[in-house]
């Protein structure tokens, strides 16, 4: 199961990413029908695996960084080109998040946006957004995630030396959003 997370600035720029893997239980998936990445092969042609390769999966490999491709190769397990489309993923859903805001009164919007096999959870935390993107339907689990996030994240802004506009670079920050993605997702 792969998550990605970003905390958005009210000026729409990313505070803070991580993008990590869970094995926890059995994932349900968000759609009963097979994703495209199921009908494409590596090379992003539809006409199956590329000459000498016998595998079977598609795209999905190089989405979920465990493709061999050179863009799935990165620093920190995340290669750049997987990188980029993550973010312009969380980013074009913040068009929804912001209609859906402004007509509920709920901090948790599940479910907001979906791009391909990548189905977008929001939560809203004063002028931030922090921005889920997950692959399993788990809305319980998610909106557990976002409440603990919420919580560090208030505790980074109580910092004096921070703004609402200050990149988050704590350690600590980031193993209490590993803590709590281990918990509930």
């Amino acid at each position: 199961m792969s998550f990605y997370l970003a905390i958005v600035s009210p000026s729409d720029s990313p505070l803070f990413e991580l993008q990590f893997t869970t094995s926890r239980g059995t994932p349900t998936p968000t759609s009963a029908f097979p994703s495209w990445s199921s009908f494409t092969s590596s090379n992003g042609s539809d006409l199956g695996p590329p000459p000498g390769e016998g595998k079977i999966g598609g795209n999905l490999g190089l989405l979920a960084g465990t493709g061999s491709s050179p863009r799935s190769a990165g620093p920190g397990g995340a290669g750049g080109g997987e990188r980029h489309m993550l973010q312009m993923i969380a980013h074009k859903s913040l068009d929804s998040v912001d209609e859906i805001m402004d007509s509920t009164g709920s901090l948790y919007l599940k479910n907001v946006d979906k791009h391909n096999e990548w189905t977008v959870s929001a939560f809203i935390a004063g002028n931030a957004r922090l921005v889920l993107l997950h692959d399993v339907k788990n809305d319980d689990g998610i909106r557990l995630f976002f409440l603990d996030v919420w919580e560090a994240y208030v505790k980074v802004l109580l910092n004096p030396f921070n703004t609402a506009t200050t990149i988050i670079r704590n350690p600590a920050f980031e193993s209490k959003v590993r803590a709590a993605a281990k918990r509930h997702l």
